[in-house]
């Protein structure tokens, strides 16, 4: 059975479409509905929670304690500098992990705005690594096992929707794409294939349209604004005309009406006594308002205290920091910017120890918040109907879904630009993944290249591996916690996202003094780019690693209880299919101290 997935920023879902009616998956938990949403919830024995349980569990285990920060040192790395005209210096540091000492979890909200930044991979959850792509396998995985409960039967094709644009450097687009696909294959799916979610709701539309026309759609969610225009109806296939991608979302706005509310904690603009910067950046997202109550802070905080005339409010600011309420207050806005989409105020009540907010926002006053976005808008409508060559008056009908596309602001823009009577209001929630759901039954999903990187067989990338050493290598997939050497038990800690699921060589921990210059053979099937974990704690690689490109700031963690942490640099080399030929960890050319035997990885270019 083949479904359609919608995974969002604020919610997700999943619906299967059977050739004549579409069927919304349940998800039970804690009770029906057809929206999951996109929460997260981690222990510290790393067990989840998704959607409301998530977020009942958070607010019931974590919101008013205390933040308590400790530090604690996870190991050593060694590595070589260069010096001012003498031998290079071996230099050794401490690794120490800040840490919140009284959380019993940890809570993920808008995971999939991470895809936006190539920078980036993951994040630590107490004593755990988690790259992106391990989160969002658990909201997929979830969705996957609703569906087979409720249709009985497996479901191993997808098709997941996907803004148009996650960046404006496409690279990094296509990046988040493959990020998703290897959750997805994480999930259990094996026929994974991608459509932009503006066109999901275009074919819930175009399934009714009995006449042709030319669409807009505008896809205003969480993280993004997705436009396009298309000629759908009529029994014709659609016909897309342009696509434009904006970077403006939902959570954009719930940060405006945050941005409003800090005269409460101390911002005080008509004296001059601003929050400084990284203060405002970090009180802008809930997520991040802990990391004021930092001990380095606490003197910025004392300071900025000593010279308000409202002290009061430094302590509501220290409060709000260091007692967790940050996802609390952050409820009560979208509360309020809900309600003002269908009233024209709204009073905004956050009542919490020394916290004591009472604002009524009229819909005038956050209009006029939000006029950059309505502006970014407005250019995002220009762009699209420039790039399809189309004038207003040739619009026939204006498609709104996504939860934001409620907002009256947008609505008065989409009014004027092409006339109130052609806006037609989708299903915020299901309009995008009923029409995911369509695609997926016509199958007219998009499979990318790097499918090639992800056979589901190792062996089958690695072909016929052998050493001169005693010890057979293992092919196997990189992630978090896999074992890497056969005769060791030393595990990955730490790597970056672009290499997850890649196939490896599991090595043999015994040859780390090799030194033969051909110690290692394998077969490629078809080109494919070759990647190299190597100890930094040498001083000189060896001649044979040479002709690879070092990865800046690119490495690979490894841990085991003798050794604690070591990392290992990143290279990577290009390869024809056939054969490559691999020397020894201590081969010729190489200087230093060796403590482990390198990694081998490959990635298929398809």
């Amino acid at each position: 059975m083949r479904l359609g997935i919608d995974f969002g920023t604020t919610n997700s879902a999943a619906a299967v479409y059977d050739g004549h009616a579409l069927h919304s998956i349940r998800i039970m938990t804690p009770a029906e509905s057809q929206i999951l949403p996109s929460l997260i919830y981690v222990d510290r024995q790393h067990q989840t929670k998704l959607g409301l349980q998530a977020a009942t569990e958070y607010a019931h285990r974590e919101t008013g304690r205390a933040v308590r920060w400790r530090t604690r040192r996870m190991g050593q790395l060694q590595y070589w500098v260069a010096s001012d005209g003498g031998s290079p210096i071996l230099v050794t540091e401490d690794i120490v992990l800040p840490y919140d000492d009284a959380a019993v979890g940890r809570l993920l909200q808008s995971v999939k705005t991470g895809l936006r930044n190539e920078r980036y991979g993951g994040t630590q959850i107490f004593d755990r690594y988690y790259t992106l792509d391990e989160l969002i396998t658990l909201v997929l995985a979830h969705l996957k096992n609703a569906a087979e409960t409720q249709l009985g039967q497996p479901c191993d094709e997808v098709v997941i929707g996907r803004p148009v644009k996650f960046s404006e450097h496409e690279w990094v687009s296509n990046r988040a794409e493959e990020i998703i696909f290897k959750a997805a294959r994480a999930a259990g799916f094996h026929d994974i294939s991608f459509q932009a979610e503006p066109i999901g709701a275009l074919y819930m539309y175009h399934l009714n349209a009995p006449h042709r026309q030319q669409v807009l759609v505008f896809d205003f969610g969480g993280g993004t604004l997705d436009l396009t225009i298309a000629e759908v109806g009529a029994g014709a296939a659609p016909r897309v005309l342009a696509s434009r991608g904006v970077l403006v979302g939902g959570d954009d706005l719930d940060r405006r009406i945050m941005l409003s509310l800090l005269p409460h904690f101390g911002d005080d603009p008509e004296r001059d006594r601003r929050l400084p910067p990284e203060f405002v950046d970090l009180l802008s997202n809930w997520q991040s308002m802990p990391e004021l109550s930092r001990p380095h802070h606490e003197d910025t905080i004392r300071s900025l205290r000593h010279r308000s005339r409202r002290p009061e409010a430094i302590d509501a600011l220290r409060t709000l920091v260091s007692k967790n309420l940050g996802f609390s207050l952050f409820t009560e806005i979208e509360r309020t910017k809900r309600e003002l989409s269908t009233n024209l105020s709204s009073t905004l009540r956050f009542h919490r120890d020394n916290i004591r907010i009472i604002e009524r926002i009229t819909r005038s006053q956050f209009e006029s918040m939000i006029k950059p976005e309505v502006r970014q808008v407005r250019a995002g409508l220009d762009d699209v109907m420039a790039q399809a060559g189309v004038t207003p008056d040739q619009i026939n009908v204006v498609l709104r879904t996504g939860g934001s596309s409620l907002v009256p602001a947008f609505i008065n823009l989409l009014a004027d630009y092409f006339g109130e009577d052609k806006l037609h209001a989708m299903d915020p929630l299901v309009s995008v993944v009923g029409g995911l759901g369509i695609v997926a039954h016509e199958d007219t999903g998009l499979r990318g290249a790097y499918t090639a990187r992800y056979l589901a067989d190792p062996a089958q990338a690695i072909r016929s591996p052998r050493t001169s050493g005693s010890l057979p290598y293992a092919p196997d997939r990189l992630r978090v916690t896999t074992r890497v050497y056969v005769d060791h038990e030393t595990t990955i800690r730490r790597l970056p996202v672009e290499l997850a699921h890649l196939p490896f060589l599991r090595a043999a921990y015994a040859d780390r003094e090799n030194t033969a210059p051909d110690f290692l053979r394998f077969t490629l099937p078809a080109p494919a780019r070759v990647y190299i974990a190597y100890s930094s704690r040498v001083l000189q690689r060896p001649d044979w690693l040479k002709p690879f490109s070092q990865l800046p700031d690119m490495t690979l963690e490894i841990e085991d209880e003798w050794y604690g942490i070591r990392q290992l640099q990143l290279y990577s080399r290009d390869y024809p299919a056939g054969e490559v030929v691999l020397g020894g960890s201590a081969a010729a050319g190489m200087k230093g101290t060796i403590d482990s035997t390198y990694l081998a990885a490959v990635a298929l270019q398809g």
